[in-house]
């Protein structure tokens, strides 16, 4: 990349930044009910019968959300997640999961690569008469650049597969080796806004990518593929 080009991104990704500081839109992630009791903003790895797929199931949890958050926002995407009955019923989303499962079946290693889950979720869709692209970022080193492709993402309404492979701050020990769902973000506060093991969290964005620190995350979001 020229000078000037590299230069002109920058400049881009930081407006764009600078423009959502007192915005926030965050995308309706399914809340999940068990016997008329929420039990998850978004799906649980927990939820599993499976010891292994208690451990190891995050990127089939983190598909199944995208899957479902697409269902629920647009009439073309339903097939990505059309339940017999309740929407938000546990039984009906632990299908789904289980589902997705066979798609995204980790090895002894986990399921750490933002590759094979963006072919996945496309072979996934497809499955369900539905044509995706992804698109994909590994390591932003940036912090305006790794914000641009969130924010963006959100504001078209695509969902964000997020992969922690290694993050130094105390605030994400438990969350190394991991994938969460990003479902919006609040400029105001500078939150990126996730569901993580069917929590809803809030995130420090100037923590999560502190250049100063040494981290390795990916980010795989998709859209729409139109035939030509």
């Amino acid at each position: 990349m020229s000078e000037i080009l590299f230069n002109i991104v920058c400049s881009e990704t930081f407006a764009y930044e600078k423009g959502k500081e007192h915005m926030k839109k965050e995308l309706q992630c399914p809340v999940i009910y068990k016997n008329q009791k929420m039990v998850g903003y978004g799906g649980n790895q927990e939820w599993f019968l499976g010891e292994f797929q208690r451990k190891a199931g995050c990127g089939s949890v983190t598909g199944s959300n995208i899957a479902a958050i697409y269902a629920g926002m647009d009439e073309d995407m339903k097939g990505l997640y059309n339940p017999e009955n309740n929407f938000y019923s546990y039984e009906e989303y632990l299908k789904l999961m289980e589902t997705m499962y066979g798609y995204m079946k980790p090895g002894f290693m986990g399921y750490p690569l933002i590759g094979r889950f963006a072919k996945d979720f496309v072979k996934y869709a497809k499955d369900c008469g539905i044509s995706l692209a992804s698109r994909q970022m590994f390591l932003p080193k940036e912090k305006e650049k790794a914000l641009h492709f969130i924010c963006q993402g959100i504001d078209q309404n695509h969902p964000i597969a997020f992969l922690i492979l290694r993050h130094p701050a105390k605030e994400l020990r438990e969350d190394n080796w991991h994938w969460v769902t990003i479902t919006g973000y609040d400029g105001e506060k500078k939150k990126i806004i996730w569901s993580n093991c069917g929590e809803r969290e809030e995130i420090d964005w100037n923590m999560l990518f502190d250049s100063s620190k040494k981290y390795y995350v990916g980010m795989v979001r998709f859209e729409k593929e139109f035939k030509k």
